[in-house]
């Protein structure tokens, strides 16, 4: 009698040790049931996530460099005074700031077909200071490929936006260079836009105590209008080279004029 019942619950024992694997028929215990791979499926499909967007790329000139910023020694630089368009006059002060503080803007040069010499393309006034103080080298960027019309240009873009000149001083300036054979479309193009006056664009004269400007509220403002700015030169990008050369060249001015600021702003930060 105690034999039979110490089979029965030996019987049982074995029984529960036995896995699902044991036998062609044997079920799970758990309502869930088994894939193909062995893992357990839930009753019901987890909700999946939506793609992923991905952010479009910034476009990109595929286009090799043809400007490169770097310091040029002045003694490679030629006597050659082809693209000076306003007379140097004094440049003490001029090297009293660059002794100061350094050259802050790069002149333009191109590099002499077959030979390692330079000429100067814009920059003059800077280049008489820094030999004024005995210098050896000038901060400078080297147009690797640059025709005469469109180095004429880079020159005029410098003047018009380092200074101011008058009327009268633009009228002769557009002489001379008819007179040379040397005034292009583009070229007598820049100069009347120079020319011209209109009083929606000319700076407001304001009367009685200056206006406070938020510098925050400023920055944001720019900021905003810095990135459809941005988008509007993403546009531009494609169909850069088949500008005029005028407006290429006032462009660049103006680019490189923001990258400056830029560089200066990264400075002053660090």
């Amino acid at each position: 009698m105690e034999t039979r019942e110490h089979d029965e619950m030996s019987s049982e024992s074995s029984e529960e040790r036995a896995g699902p694997d044991d036998g062609p028929g044997t079920a799970p215990s758990s309502p869930e049931a088994i894939d193909a791979d062995g893992a357990v499926a839930a009753d019901t499909a987890m909700p999946t996530l939506p793609p992923r967007v991905e952010p479009a790329p910034t476009p990109r000139l595929e286009r090799p460099p043809e400007v490169e910023e770097r310091l040029v020694p002045l003694e490679r630089l030629d006597e050659d005074d082809t693209f000076q368009l306003r007379p140097g006059g004094d440049v003490g002060r001029l090297a009293m700031d660059l002794a100061r503080l350094g050259q802050a803007f790069p002149v333009d040069v191109r590099r002499r077909e077959g030979s390692d010499r330079f000429q100067l393309v814009s920059g003059f006034r800077r280049v008489a200071a820094l030999r004024f103080l005995r210098r050896t080298s000038v901060l400078a960027r080297v147009h690797a490929s640059l025709s005469d019309e469109d180095a004429l240009l880079v020159a005029l873009a410098g003047v018009l936006h380092a200074a101011s000149p008058t009327p009268e001083e633009l009228a002769d300036l557009e002489a001379r260079l008819e007179q040379e054979g040397r005034l292009s479309a583009a070229a007598r193009d820049m100069l009347g836009r120079a020319r011209e006056t209109d009083d929606a664009l000319a700076p407001e004269s304001v009367e009685g105590a200056e206006q406070e400007v938020d510098a925050d509220e400023l920055a944001a403002e720019l900021t905003a209008r810095m990135a459809e700015l941005n988008q509007d030169l993403s546009l531009l990008a494609p169909v850069f080279d088949a500008l005029e050369p005028g407006r290429r060249a006032e462009l660049l001015q103006q680019l490189r004029y923001a990258a400056e600021l830029v560089a200066y702003f990264d400075h002053e930060e660090s």
